[in-house]
């Protein structure tokens, strides 16, 4: 079987630092031939900036191979060559950004360059802003070399707070008895161990390590019977990764210097540039509007959780409500309405569900997916056994070859915990006007299978993967001329909006039923153990497909909890938004980042943190440390674009092929290229964005019932 275009190759530990060099010697000897051969006065597109996107085209695929080693090789030794090649990266960027030469051939290129397409203007412009942000007509030479030093501080806070985050392996020590109602499975997957102080008074009673990752905390705060169970899993959660305190603490101050040095008032203004809103006033003005809206809605689903807690002997009536009661209780009014998560879950098989979502994808956009046997994949294309590699073709446009999308969906140890789209190579046109096509990884982090049962999705997960998978065909789609605006690579607060967007098809019956299989379908030994756990006889076994009635009631009540969940985002995009928009003369001593954490917490999402105060779950979270300061706003904005697009283009007839290719074509396939997203979205629509459209939503569905 010959492949369409070569997989790329993963770099071995001992040659990711002599690759990186080659990729910054490379585009170094281009910068070095444009300074050579071009004057300032006959500098234009065609001679400064086209060599250099030319470069950066060939050479980000490799960079890319490289940047996916920090997230997914289960290498120790290749994430530390990672970390040293990332570090000769940033001095070859730094020395590159001093140098007042190019900076001028460019500001020539732009005065001489009428006629250029919107991507090309886009791109001079995009180059520009970076030597601005750099402190070009703005800082002296010695203030340049201390902006560029302070930059370097941050990427290497950075890359240590998400280090910790990815190594982190706490857990607490619970006995058999104190985990009653978490699910056998579950508990499979956990390591027999023993207290060390309590052991003692229990030698005959079984112990868990019940992990913090691999979904541990999510098994004990949804199933545990015990409250006090329940609250000493979330509390010890809450209190791991106190060392990452002091470095965000460390990152904000050095931000914050970082932005005033520029002339910034705020880092907030700083990084607000090189978004689609523009403005830190839009953004508030926007958070504050979802504010009282969303509160009033999550005080009222706090309340329904309070009068199911308050049925139970052990809770404390008129207590306020605890955060680490919050997943049971929702877990347990939802199955009054009839909607069982674990019955759920047996239908959405992981592998199998992310297999059958391309079939849904396939049916949006007329496309093919094809899985490359393993015995066709070289060894070194690969950089762990679990990966799956499909090839895409375009049914619609004589089965074009598309690009390649890999499927990496197991947590594991040193990998990253969250579940994200890795691009490894972009798309681009080449000098000889063919095309250079993608390839991207869906990278999660969903709990491994165990011997006895395989990864089964909850419908929350399977909304994620959905979304996740989402940004990895918006890679595949997208047809721009350079790597710098391919797929999502464009501003969060849009490009979060094509994924947000399909998520509502995972609460459509049609879709649901398409996607579910029961895992025991998979595999005989799974059968033979679901029917040793049903012995009654006579016992059917179970139904192939999701039961309608279990599907018909989870959308019915889909909006329970959201107001919750979108009060958390809120909370976190006013954090992000509060600590990023401290001034220099405050920032040192008079940030208490962890009582801003907890306060807005209390304030806003109405439980009660009394005991948490003393806890770093603001230090959790990787966004704010990989490109999202000022940033984490974009999945309120997304969703509320997302939800606007949905009800006036989507929602009467959500499988329609002329709307489906209406939008491949006037958003999908720009990519990022486009300089006026907002009037992308508008042109798609016909009128301008409702930025209501989320709380309007939810209002409605309030008000019917």
């Amino acid at each position: 079987m010959s492949l369409p275009q070569s997989l790329q190759i993963v770099p071995a530990a001992e040659e990711v630092v002599p690759t990186m060099t080659r990729i910054i010697d490379e585009e170094d000897f281009v910068r070095k031939q444009i300074l050579q051969t071009v004057i300032p006065t006959n500098a234009t597109f065609q001679n400064v900036i086209l060599p250099l996107a030319e470069v950066q085209n060939k050479t980000q695929g490799e960079r890319s191979m490289l940047d996916m080693l920090q997230y997914g090789s289960p290498s120790l030794a290749s994430q530390n060559a990672f970390d040293q090649a990332r570090r000769l990266d940033l001095e070859a960027e730094m020395l590159r950004i001093t140098d007042r030469s190019f900076f001028k051939l460019l500001q020539t290129a732009k005065q001489n360059s009428g006629g250029l397409d919107i991507e090309s203007e886009h791109l001079i412009d995009k180059e520009l802003l970076k030597y601005t942000h750099a402190g070009y007509g703005i800082l002296t030479d010695k203030e340049m070399e201390q902006y560029q030093l302070l930059k370097a501080k941050i990427a290497d806070l950075e890359r240590a707070f998400q280090q910790n985050v990815a190594r982190e392996a706490g857990g607490v020590h619970f006995t058999i008895d104190e985990l009653t109602g978490v699910p056998g499975d579950q508990l499979s997957r956990w390591k027999d161990s023993c207290s060390t102080n309590e052991a003692i008074h229990n030698q005959h009673q079984k112990w868990k390590l019940v992990p913090f990752a691999n979904g541990g905390t999510q098994a004990v705060l949804t199933y545990a019977h015990s409250p006090d169970t329940r609250k000493k899993m979330y509390l010890e959660d809450n209190r791991k990764l106190g060392e990452n305190k002091s470095i965000f603490e460390e990152i904000v101050k050095v931000r914050t210097q970082k932005a005033h040095l520029l002339k910034y008032e705020t880092h907030a203004d700083f990084r607000i540039e090189t978004r689609m809103a523009k403005s830190v006033e839009w953004v508030n003005d926007f958070l504050e509007g979802l504010r009282e809206p969303l509160c009033r809605y999550g005080r009222d689903e706090i309340a329904v959780l309070q009068k199911r807690r308050e049925k139970d002997t052990d809770a404390q009536v008129g207590k306020a409500f605890p955060p680490w009661d919050k997943f049971y209780y929702e877990r347990l009014v939802k199955e009054e309405f009839h909607i069982d998560q674990q019955l759920f879950s047996e239908y959405f098989p992981l592998q199998e569900t992310a297999n059958r979502m391309l079939g849904i994808f396939s049916s949006f956009f007329d496309l093919r997916f094809d899985l490359i046997p393993a015995d066709n994949v070289p060894s070194d294309c690969v950089w762990h056994d679990t990966v799956r590699i499909f090839s895409v073709w375009d049914i619609k446009n004589d089965n074009q070859f598309v690009g390649y999308i890999y499927f990496d969906l197991l947590w594991r140890e040193n990998k990253y915990r969250g579940n994200q789209c890795v691009n490894i190579q972009c798309g681009y046109l080449k000098p000889d006007e063919t095309r250079q096509y993608p390839a991207t990884i869906l990278m999660c982090s969903f709990p491994a299978s165990t011997p006895e049962r395989c990864t089964l999705l909850q419908h929350h997960q399977v909304v994620t993967l959905f979304h996740e998978l989402g940004h990895g065909i918006h890679d595949l789609l997208a047809r721009t001329k350079y790597v710098r605006f391919h797929g999502y690579r464009l501003p969060p607060d849009f490009g979060e909006m094509p994924s947000t967007l399909l998520e509502n098809w995972c609460w459509m019956e049609d879709v649901l039923e398409k996607l579910s299989c029961h895992y025991t379908t998979l595999d005989t030994k799974y059968l033979t153990q679901w029917q040793t756990q049903h012995p009654l006889a006579g016992e059917p076994d179970p139904a192939q497909k999701v039961p309608r009635d279990l599907v018909k009631n989870l959308i019915k009540h889909r909006y329970f909890g959201k107001g919750l969940y979108y009060l958390r985002q809120l909370v976190i995009s006013i954090f992000d938004l509060q600590i990023h928009s401290i001034r220099p003369d405050h920032v040192f001593g008079n940030l208490d980042i962890q009582k801003v954490w907890y306060d807005l917490r209390e304030d806003i999402e109405g439980m009660d943190f009394s005991e948490c105060r003393d806890g770093f779950s603001f230090a959790t979270f990787t966004h704010l440390t990989a490109g999202y300061d000022v940033c984490y706003y974009s999945y309120l904005c997304c969703t509320a674009m997302a939800q606007d697009i949905f009800s006036s283009r989507f929602e009467s007839d959500p499988h329609n092929k002329d709307t489906w290719d209406k939008y491949r074509r006037d958003i999908l396939q720009y990519g990022g290229s486009q300089i006026d997203l907002l009037g992308m979205l508008e042109a798609f629509l016909g009128r301008p964005p409702n930025m209501n459209a989320l709380v309007e939503g939810l209002l409605r569905v309030k008000r019917d019932g």
